[in-house]
Order: structure tokens, then C-alpha cells, then sequence
């Protein structure tokens, strides 16, 4: 007799192990593990398998949000909140922050590849075991629509009951928030006010580069000198080629600079030993009581813009509604929509202030705040040369690179704003963005500044010389996500005593999230924020989170990568793909991992084509030269 075919899909939205039902087909919501089982399935592996559909999917659903009519207006135009600019863009349903601001979109994803699956096959019902209520709607929805019974098994979160500050924060209405939110900024930023302005406004520089006021080097900054880990010799080279220039910078708290008093003092040190070549402010320098009012405007403004859509967009958008209401609410009303607002008015002040730009440069990450910036410079008539620079690598699933096809073709009012040209770090993100449907001709090609020091490895032997010494070292590279770095050091705590090979574990944490010897006392470990070149040179082995980019800079120079996945997130390795890139979810598998690869010979030719690399900067100089 020939076996029935299971009728009941298990959906398992659980960390913990799988004790396996009966004859039902069950799909792992949160692992990339492939099981013995036959009837056993991970959604992880539906995804990589159909990755160019869903993810062309995902930015089709974007898109489509979009150019939704309400009462014969498309949404975006609904949101027009200056003549050609819709506030559209600034929202997080556009911006796609999978990995730290909008969560549920991982899970979007795997929806749209368990509908994708189910069209070619015969079950009955679906039965969800998660505590997810969000994705348990959205579950029960697409169910309905495919005519298939459904049930949840609900999992009790796990609270620890504690009032806490954040927890009681968290409890209050969205509008309180964003107001309690915007008051705390305004606060933490004030001392900003009038930073630098005066310089600003006398400047005679033509060339303007927006950048994060992070990452700087602690040398430089000691002396009261501008060096940047993101534009590394650019700014010498502007100063060796006669060009002045504006540096605006947006402040992230780090470890060097830990706040905005110190920025104060180090915006004024910057302008007086760069006088005469370099003009810095920061962008809250343009804070004044006249603008938090305009801001406040714009914020009652959109209110009442955003008012007819919301019955609409949840009749329409159906099963995916409930795990995208949260971004569209926050974006509209929330605590995103205020700071956003402040950012578009800053720089709109920022670029009324200086004289024409003829070319400008920024960091680009496709935040809300860059179609902010991009309108303000178009509007406040400035030249046709703005470059967004890619500054990192660009990965598959990191979808804020990405926007549907439709995007990019011009209709002149409320258009998504784009940039004149992206510069483009290497043959890599070119390709991507050419794959991803990005217009050629607005791409150029430009140095990976922050990779320069690459080219020292390309040209030093002894980097590629096997490490015949007795004991190993294992370089673990941090996370900027203070979650994604404790999940880091976790699995490899628990895995040092199986490893069967005598190491060592350098720990060069992220600038901005640091990690401490004592926090993990069966790790044989010193922390180094030594140069990643000198740390990458003595280790044999590189273990790294699943989205920092400082795994190409150890690939780069040969060396076996260990990358751990979040078993419940896409892959955000931008190594994902690539031989010679092992990938682990767990503690056996990590013990595995480091034990073969560690033994592993050094490849010199690992990730040659990842980033155009010359110190003497011959693509930035043609850029300067044509545009500026």
C-alpha cells in the first residue's frame, strides 16, 4: 500500500528542539539546519533556494505599498510633504532595515516563501507553534486566502516581571513616545547648537562630504585632527590636489567620542588646525527653537497627510498587513517620524546656509535621512554632482541597497530621490547593484577607502605564509549589534573547552559595542583594538557575527572565515556564497568548524575582486577632476 501524504504542516517558530510529531510534514521557522527526517523542512533552506524570486518579491510588495491608490491618489503623493518630495521615502517600509529597525521583515520573507512552497502542495491545515502574535495573524490570514484550516499552539513568552525604565517606556501610547523620544535628543544635543556655524557660513569650499561623526582615529583626534577610518587618506589627498572642502558630520556615540560636549570641543579643534583646507559642523549645529517649531509643523502635517490611508493600506495588503503595521505606524506617528522630520529640517537649514555646492559625497546606507538630504540639497540649488559612496560591502539580504525596478524610471514628481551617481568600492557592489536593477550610468567607480590598507597585504608575502607555530589564533571580529556580538561570544564560550587544538583568541570588538575579558572567563582571550591589518597578520583563523563586513578583510588576506548565522534571520554575510566561508548555528558545529579549518593553508587570491584598492587613489582623482 502506497503512504498517504501528510495533510498537517507543523510550522515550528521555536528555539528550542524539535520532538517530532507523528506522520506530519513540519517547517523549522527558526533553523538553517537540514535534518535527517524526511518529513522535516527548514524555511531557511526554501529561502536560499528561491532567494532571487522572494527577495524580487519582497521589493515588488514595497513598491506596490506605495503606488496603492487612495481616493485616486497613489500613497506616496498622499505624503508629499514638500513640492516633489514625499515623505514616503523616509519611512522605514522604504528603508528596509532588516537586521536592526524592522525585525518582521525577516519574516515577511519566510512567508512569502512558505506561500511560494505551498502552491505545490496538498495540505489541509496548518498548525503554528510560536509566540508570535503578529506572525500568527499573518499565518492565519494567508490560510484563509488558501483555504486551509489553521491553529496556533501559542509559546508563553518568558518575562522577567521586573519594571524597568525601558519596559515602562515601551508600555506608553506611540505619540507619548515620540515626543518623550524627540525631547530626550533635543536635550542630549543641544550643547551642538551654533557649532561651527560661523565657520560654515564664510566658507568658500565647493566640495561638501557628509559623514558620521564615528570611527575616528585616537591619535588624530588627541592632536584635534580630522583622520577618519571611513575616509582614511581621501581627506589628504583633497589637501595635496587643492580643494577645499565642508565636512558635516551626524555624531554616533562610540567609544572615542563618548558624548556631545566632546563633539563640541572637537568640532572647534577641527576647524582651527584644518583652517584654511577643511570646514567642519555638525548637522544639530543648526538647531534653533524657530526650527523645532517647523519640525512640529511638519509633524501635524503628516498626521493629517497619512489619516486616509490607514483603513486603506490594511483592507489591501491583507495577510502581510499585521507584520508590517508596526514600521508604517512607527514611520507615520512614532518616534522614527519625529527624528526624521528634524533630520529633513536640519539639513534643509544646513544646505540653505553655505554657499553653492558644486559636487558633494555621502556616506550612503540608504537611511531615511539620506532622501532627506538628497531633497534638501536639489532644493536648495546646489550642483548636479551628489555621489552616495558605498563605504562597506554590500550584501544579498541586506535589502536597503535594493528597490524595485520600477523605482528607478523618472516621473519627475515625487520620484524616489536619487543621488547623481553611487560610487561603487569594487567589482563586487558593482555587480550587485547592476543584478539588483541599479541604472549603470549612474554608477562610478571609486577606491575603497577604508580598504586601502588592503594593498599591503597584496604586496606583503609573509601575509600568506603558513602559521607553523604550536599554538593557533583565532581573530574574533565583533558586531556593531550589541545583541548580534553577545550571541558571538556565547556559542564560542561554550565551545572553547571541546576545541581539541591549543588556541588563542584575539577579540577586536566593533567601535561602538565593546566586549570584556571578564565577562567570559573560559575564553583564553585578550581584547585588541589594535589595526585589524596587524590582528588579521598573526591569526590563522577568522570567527565573525553574520553581518560585519570585517569578514572580507580576513577573507581578503586568505584566511579560513567561521561565520556565525542567527538561526532565525536571513544571511547578511556579505561572504554568503563565497568558497572557503564556513557557516554555523551552534556550539557543535562552531567546535567543528575551528577544529578543521584552523589547519587550513592560507589562500592568496581569497576576494581579489571584492574592492578596487590603490593608495594613490586614481579613480577619486578622475571623479574630482570631471565634476568638481
Amino acid at each position: 500500500m502506497q503512504k498517504k501524504s501528510p495533510k498537517i504542516l507543523l510550522v515550528w517558530d521555536s528555539d528550542e528542539k524539535l520532538s517530532l510529531p507523528s506522520n506530519d510534514d513540519v517547517l523549522n521557522w527558526q533553523s538553517y539546519e537540514i535534518v535527517e527526517f524526511d518529513n522535516v523542512f527548514s524555511v531557511q533552506q526554501l529561502i536560499e533556494k528561491n532567494a532571487e524570486y522572494l527577495r524580487s518579491k519582497y521589493l515588488s510588495y514595497i513598491y506596490d505599498l506605495g503606488e496603492v491608490l487612495v481616493n485616486g491618489k497613489r500613497v506616496i503623493d498622499h505624503l508629499e510633504l514638500r513640492p516633489g518630495f514625499s515623505y514616503w521615502w523616509m519611512t522605514l517600509l522604504t528603508e528596509k532595515c532588516n537586521f536592526a529597525k524592522s525585525p518582521q521583515i525577516d519574516n515577511i520573507i519566510k512567508i512569502l516563501a512558505l506561500k511560494h512552497w505551498l502552491a505545490n502542495k496538498k495540505y489541509t491545515k496548518i498548525v503554528l507553534v510560536s509566540s508570535n502574535d503578529k506572525l500568527a495573524i499573518a499565518i492565519g490570514l494567508l490560510s484563509e486566502e488558501m483555504k486551509l484550516e489553521f491553529s496556533l499552539k501559542r509559546l508563553i513568552k518568558v518575562s522577567s516581571n521586573k519594571l524597568s525604565p525601558k519596559l515602562f517606556f515601551c508600555s506608553l501610547p506611540r505619540i507619548l513616545k515620540a515626543v518623550v523620544s524627540f525631547i530626550n535628543h533635543l536635550i542630549t544635543h543641544w550643547c551642538l547648537k551654533g557649532i561651527g556655524i560661523t565657520e560654515w557660513r564664510g566658507s568658500e569650499a565647493s566640495a561638501l562630504f557628509v559623514s558620521y561623526l564615528c570611527n575616528l582615529k585616537p591619535k588624530a583626534v588627541n592632536k584635534g585632527s580630522f583622520e577618519s577610518f571611513y575616509w582614511e587618506s581621501l581627506p589628504k589627498m583633497l589637501n595635496e590636489e587643492g580643494y577645499v572642502s565642508n565636512w558635516l558630520h551626524i555624531y554616533v556615540k562610540d567609544e572615542i567620542v563618548t558624548n556631545t560636549k566632546e563633539v563640541a570641543s572637537l568640532i572647534n579643534s577641527f576647524n582651527k588646525t584644518h583652517e584654511g583646507s577643511q570646514i567642519h559642523v555638525t548637522l544639530h549645529s543648526f538647531l534653533s527653537i524657530k526650527l523645532i517649531v517647523k519640525v512640529l509643523q511638519d509633524w501635524l502635517k503628516l498626521i493629517r497627510l497619512q489619516k486616509p490611508l490607514s483603513s486603506n493600506m490594511k483592507m489591501i495588503h491583507g495577510y502581510l498587513w499585521p507584520l508590517i503595521e508596526s514600521d508604517y505606524y512607527d514611520s507615520l506617528l512614532g518616534q522614527p517620524s519625529l527624528i526624521n522630520l528634524l533630520y529633513l529640517n536640519l539639513f534643509e537649514s544646513a544646505m540653505l546656509q553655505v554657499q553653492t555646492q558644486k559636487i558633494g559625497f555621502y556616506l550612503q546606507e540608504n537611511q531615511g535621512w539620506e532622501f532627506g538630504f538628497i531633497h534638501a540639497w536639489k532644493s536648495k540649488g546646489h550642483g548636479n554632482s551628489l555621489i552616495g559612496i558605498l563605504h562597506s560591502t554590500v550584501r544579498y539580504w541586506d535589502l536597503r541597497y535594493f528597490f524595485n525596478k520600477e523605482s528607478y524610471k523618472r516621473n519627475d514628481r515625487c520620484d524616489l530621490p536619487l543621488p547623481a551617481y553611487v560610487g561603487v568600492n569594487g567589482i563586487a557592489a558593482k555587480n550587485m547593484f547592476l543584478e539588483g536593477g541599479y541604472p549603470q550610468h549612474r554608477l562610478v567607480e571609486v577606491e575603497a577607502l577604508r580598504y586601502l590598507y588592503l594593498e599591503n597585504m597584496k604586496n606583503d608575502s609573509n601575509y600568506f605564509v603558513e602559521n607553523r607555530e604550536t599554538i593557533k589564533i583565532v581573530l574574533v571580529l565583533g558586531d556593531y549589534l550589541k545583541e548580534n556580538t553577545k550571541r558571538l561570544m556565547k556559542l564560542l564560550n561554550s565551545s572553547v573547552q571541546s576545541i581539541d587544538k591549543q588556541i588563542k583568541y584575539i577579540i577586536k570588538p566593533h567601535p561602538v559595542c565593546p566586549i570584556y575579558r571578564e565577562d567570559y572567563p573560559e575564553i583564553p582571550m585578550v581584547v585588541s583594538n589594535d589595526p585589524i591589518e596587524l590582528l588579521i597578520k598573526q591569526c590563522s583563523l577568522a570567527y565573525t557575527s553574520s553581518i560585519t563586513s570585517a569578514a572580507v578583510d580576513a577573507y581578503f588576506a586568505g584566511k579560513p572565515i567561521v561565520t556565525i548565522l542567527k538561526p532565525n534571520a536571513l544571511n547578511l554575510s556579505p561572504l554568503m556564497g563565497y568558497e572557503g566561508v564556513t557557516f554555523v548555528t551552534k556550539s557543535e558545529e562552531l567546535v567543528e568548524a575551528i577544529n578543521r579549518d584552523i589547519l587550513k593553508k592560507q589562500i592568496d587570491n581569497q576576494g581579489k575582486d571584492f574592492f578596487y584598492i590603490d593608495r594613490g587613489l586614481p579613480r577619486w582623482k578622475k571623479l574630482l577632476s570631471l565634476m568638481g
